[in-house]
């Protein structure tokens, strides 16, 4: 258990110590770093946090659900993804197997995902992006929300334990990093791929809208990083060809989500105007209670 935890420690680690030091390569032109930044970040955008880390919260309770019913229905569509693509993943595998590259690839699968989430939620909030921040995090929110029903009742099997002669290497590598993911992965939840539509509803968010350009190089580092992860989880044996369009589906569907109720829940969800409205109740509380009272008509 202490080995599993200290993988994972090492891979948030190493995931925030990238993201600081990515900071002043994509930063928006204007923009400059200080450690106040940090302060003013959890102080401004509080509530958009919530939005994004809630998921993390409920993720481990769907999991749960997942393995319940997997094993009370076998609820399993691998069968019919395999129908389409047969071994074409394993061809890939075998094509590119190499040691060095076996480690490189299981590391970049979880710490290179963390990073590119990471990154992509803080840099918008860090430099006071509200415009661009309302509009991530909705994004990543409704990518797992979308997720969802196809994780419950769409199961389709990882790559490395359907097909004959594939190996699943990331879950291998070490036996500390194969306990860790038998603890947090059912194995289950290949379509779709949430390496893939996770970071590419981001990028399609900043592209729809970064009027002015101020993301253009972030979204560069985006599509670089969403075509090596392709290629990650392919040869891992984790995901199908398929799961790699449904992430992107997904994450088509979450920006087009995104498009038509930003406004009015960030309206209401303003860490601006939730402040100053517990400043008013301080301020005033008899007159600002009574704001709230029902009037009655004679």
């Amino acid at each position: 258990m202490v080995a599993e935890t200290s993988i994972y420690i090492t891979w948030i680690s190493g995931a925030i110590l990238i993201t600081l030091a990515m900071m002043p390569i994509f930063k928006p032109p204007f923009a400059k770093i200080s450690s106040d930044g940090f302060i003013d970040m959890f102080r401004r955008y509080w509530a958009h946090m919530i939005v994004v880390f809630s998921v993390y919260l409920w993720k481990d309770l769907l999991d749960g659900l997942d393995r319940i019913l997997m094993a009370n229905t076998q609820l399993d569509m691998t069968f019919l993804v395999y129908a389409i693509e047969g071994d074409a993943v394993l061809w890939v595998q075998e094509a590119l197997r190499n040691d060095l590259l076996d480690v490189a690839m299981t590391h970049f699968y979880v710490m290179g995902f963390m990073t590119a989430t990471f990154s992509s939620f803080i840099f918008t909030i860090y430099f006071d992006d509200r415009h661009m921040a309302d509009r991530v995090s909705l994004s990543m929110f409704w990518v797992y929300i979308l997720a969802i029903p196809f994780y419950l009742f769409l199961n389709v099997k990882v790559t490395g334990n359907y097909i004959e002669g594939m190996e699943t290497i990331a879950y291998d590598l070490t036996p500390e990093i194969h306990n860790w993911f038998n603890r947090i992965d059912p194995f289950t939840n290949g379509m779709p791929s949430l390496h893939i539509g996770l970071p590419f509803a981001i990028w399609l968010t900043m592209h729809k809208w970064d009027e002015d350009g101020r993301w253009k190089k972030f979204r560069g580092f985006l599509i670089s990083f969403i075509f090596l992860t392709s290629i990650a989880i392919v040869y891992l044996g984790i995901h199908w060809f398929v799961d790699i369009i449904g992430g992107m589906v997904v994450g088509i569907m979450a920006v087009n989500l995104t498009s038509r109720p930003h406004k009015p829940i960030w309206k209401f969800a303003d860490e601006r105007l939730f402040t100053r409205r517990v400043a008013r109740i301080l301020d005033d509380p008899r007159t600002s209670i009574s704001m709230f009272k029902p009037t009655t008509c004679g």
